[in-house]
């Protein structure tokens, strides 16, 4: 297989798995050159509408709702050049709630335009109608008993343009072609990481090592980087013997509202990194310590490819999960031992369950196996023990792990050419990144990807 480039191989990912020369290219010039439609659990395609909208009195929006009267109100937000916590965040300042009112089944790119199911109180929606949002449209409001929550979703349907080609768009349709029914590298994307700047996965591994002050250093400094530069390591300019002074202040943006509190709670307060870090909210801690378990999961990926192990079918050792349910290293998996591995690969080949590694957590299972060789090895050259996720005086950063699909197929890949640009349209199933699978058609430096 070929090798990454090396911002990918910086974060875990050191291969493609095919061959081909790549498409080059480069997308989202636009924010409607990539559309992410958000695909149901029952398989219905959440489609982007247009953008005008009405603002609508209590009572018109009490009959325009759906459904019978319930608890909760659910509703589709189309939003564009926002990410979905940027999206919350405005909604529940708008509603006066609190932003973790605000629930949503998952994460949607910000350079984008994206449709997704989102959901508020019933006493809290009552408001919905009266806003005039910009960038966001809401629509489809509907009574349901229970939130949406992270996971409620089959995955995503992309609609991407691709510019700037190093090859003609026909011989870019044939190569897509070729993809068609091929298993695909399942890695978490780079732009789990930080893009060019990779340190969110060191700053989780301080968070877990309670090393909170080398997390705090460069959670800040990171902040005072401009996505322009491009370090040539991980985590460069994070440095854990950046100074934090006032002048650091004017180097983040007024934006950047989380590091700038934590600064400011550092220059009252020298030294005391741990009460910093509760100037960051839970769910960006969380974030932190999934980028660093990510990477780990890459690396175990990474692993199995240079010792040639398979990517979609089981061996004996290996772990294979039910598709389309939620799992975690407490949920239903099944092992494979010598005396099921027909079995097993029979189930991977029906279609109704994959094969699956450990996102490292402290809940992870280490059979006896070479994934469990590769992993160990793994954490020992990390310094890092499967115990270090296990914090019970902090939630956030309490993490058992899970399992998560070695490769990924897309369905129903299709592509055209559009005034000498490709058109491609696809879905994936949650926990799969577009970028990835576009990476491997690609093969550029990914930040034409971000």
């Amino acid at each position: 297989m070929l090798p990454a480039h090396p911002l990918e191989q910086r974060v875990g990912m050191e291969f493609y798995c095919t061959d081909s020369p790549g498409l080059g290219g480069r997308l989202r010039e636009r924010f409607e050159d990539f559309i992410v439609e958000e695909i149901t659990p029952e398989g219905s395609v959440l489609s982007l509408g247009d953008w005008s909208s009405e603002p609508v009195s209590e009572a018109q929006l009490a009959a325009s709702v759906t459904g019978e009267r319930s608890k909760y109100v659910k509703f589709t937000l189309q939003k564009m050049g926002l990410s979905t916590l940027d999206a919350a965040g405005i909604i529940s300042a708008a509603l006066k709630i609190p932003r973790y009112l605000v629930t949503y089944a998952g994460l949607k790119d910000k350079r984008a335009m994206t449709v997704q199911a989102m959901s508020v109180s019933r006493q809290a929606s009552v408001a919905l109608g009266g806003l005039r949002l910009s960038r966001i449209v809401l629509r489809d409001l509907e009574y349901v008993r229970r939130p949406v929550q992270v996971g409620d979703l089959w995955g995503n349907r992309f609609t991407l343009l691709l510019k700037n080609m190093t090859v003609d768009c026909n011989a870019g349709c044939e190569m897509v072609e070729s993809f068609k029914g091929r298993s695909i590298l399942n890695y978490f994307g780079i732009q789990r990481f930080g893009v060019t700047q990779p340190s969110t996965l060191l700053a989780g591994k301080a968070l877990i090592k309670r090393d909170y002050e080398s997390a705090v250093r460069r959670i800040v400094a990171a902040a005072s980087i401009s996505e322009e530069d491009t370090p040539t390591n991980v985590g460069e300019g994070s440095s854990p013997d950046t100074e934090i002074t006032e002048s650091m202040l004017d180097r983040v943006s007024t934006g950047a509202r989380y590091e700038r509190s934590v600064i400011q709670h550092l220059i009252k307060h020298p030294g005391d990194y741990q009460k910093a870090m509760t100037r960051i909210p839970p769910r960006i801690l969380t974030l932190l310590v999934h980028s660093y378990q990510s990477y780990l999961f890459n690396r175990l990926l990474s692993e199995r490819v240079r010792s040639g192990s398979s990517i979609d079918q089981p061996e004996i050792g290996d772990f294979i999960i039910q598709l389309d349910e939620t799992h975690s290293g407490r949920d239903s998996w099944l092992y494979t031992t010598e005396r099921t591995l027909e079995e097993r690969r029979t189930m991977v080949r029906s279609g109704r369950y994959g094969l699956a590694a450990p996102v490292p957590g402290y809940s992870t299972k280490l059979p006896p196996s070479r994934q469990s060789d590769y992993l160990r090895s793994i954490l020992s050259a990390e310094g890092v023990a499967l115990v270090d996720f296990r914090n019970p005086e902090s939630r956030a950063l309490d993490s058992p792990g899970g399992l998560h699909l070695v490769s990924m197929e897309p369905s129903n890949l299709c592509a055209e050419c559009t005034e000498n640009s490709l058109r491609l349209q696809f879905s994936l199933r949650k926990g799969s990144y577009a970028t990835v699978f576009l990476r491997e058609l690609m093969k550029g430096d990914p930040r034409d990807l971000i």
